[in-house]
């Protein structure tokens, strides 16, 4: 059965600086997974926290994407938000970066053809990431002016976020999308997926008919489920149980600001349609842009950011443009 339920204490915990400027320092904090199951490799929570040094107008967590790639562009948009007076704070996911499990490659396994494997390092990363937020909350860190920004496998995680915890005062949902059956037969990103199923890998997933099938009965059931219990609980397939569509109808749409990709390739059309359409229509924002080629232009969307969190003084938006000068000591 799926279940983000754990029991948080607050962890022993190391923490050290590894840059500073004249605004802000970055720390690297490490404390151990609360997740009862962790693969070896991904025992340890990782979490770089970017904080200014005054004048702190609001606490912002990232959630990064699937794999390595898109990690170095969010760790900028940390330290210029932070250089503008935004705490930032980015956990790394189980399975990616330098959390991958022991012979696997970074974001591969939450899409394993071992669906039970897959399933526990969703999870996992929630697990994390709510154990993030409240060692945060005990160091008195995390601002009541808040934002959540999910990019790619972190808006999917944002979704079911907001359906469990209502933390986030605001969730910003950058080019994701839900129905994972959808995504693993038609998603160029999980090509290796289904050279893994042509092996005769993965149970009930190589009938591409039957399970494209079965995913879209078990989504006219979701309906149905009161509460998120109600739904983890049920019949439906273990991959919708951690699927975004299957938790958007606890979330508030009025915290959600939906930005969709227009020439995303990574994303079918009808996962994200989908994703917007269960989460009821939220207010929505269309880019002239692939999944990652927004990527470089991340200034635009650090400004956003601030704009949406009203702390978009002139004197903050300038410091997102100047060149950081960190300091030798």
């Amino acid at each position: 059965m799926i279940s983000f339920k754990f029991d948080f204490k607050k962890p022993d915990f190391s923490s050290g600086y590894i840059l500073k400027s004249k605004r802000f320092r970055v720390s690297y904090i490490k404390f151990p997974s609360l997740y009862k199951e962790c693969e070896k490799g991904t025992e340890t929570v990782e979490v770089y926290l970017f904080e200014p040094k005054k004048d702190v107008g609001g606490s912002l967590m990232i959630l990064h994407g699937l794999g390595t790639s898109n990690i170095p562009f969010l760790l900028w948009m940390g330290t210029h938000l932070a250089n503008a007076g935004l705490r930032t704070v980015i956990p790394i996911l189980p399975g990616n970066f330098t959390r991958v499990p022991n012979n696997s490659v970074s974001g591969k396994d939450y899409f394993s053809t071992d669906v039970n494997r897959a399933t526990k390092f969703w999870e996992h990363a929630v697990v994390d990431v709510i154990s993030v937020l409240k060692f945060f909350k005990e160091l008195k860190l995390w601002h009541e002016n808040n934002c959540l920004l999910g990019f790619c496998l972190g808006g999917m995680l944002g979704v079911i976020l907001n359906a469990i915890t209502d933390d986030f005062k605001k969730t910003i949902l950058m080019t994701t999308g839900g129905d994972i059956a959808t995504l693993i037969w038609y998603s160029p990103t999980l090509a290796f997926m289904r050279r893994d199923i042509k092996k005769g890998l993965g149970g009930d997933i190589r009938d591409k008919g039957k399970f494209l099938k079965r995913f879209e009965d078990d989504i006219k059931k979701l309906k149905k489920f009161e509460t998120v219990e109600d739904m983890q609980n049920s019949d439906i397939h273990p991959f919708l149980k951690v699927d975004p569509i299957a938790y958007a109808k606890f979330v508030n749409k009025e915290r959600i600001i939906f930005i969709e990709a227009l020439f995303d390739k990574a994303l079918p059309k009808k996962s994200r349609k989908l994703l917007w359409e269960m989460l009821g229509k939220p207010r929505r924002h269309i880019i002239f842009s692939g999944h990652v080629t927004w990527l470089p232009f991340q200034y635009f969307l650090a400004r956003f950011i601030l704009k949406e969190m009203d702390v978009n003084e002139f004197r903050r938006q300038a410091r997102l443009l100047e060149k950081i000068k960190y300091e030798e000591k």
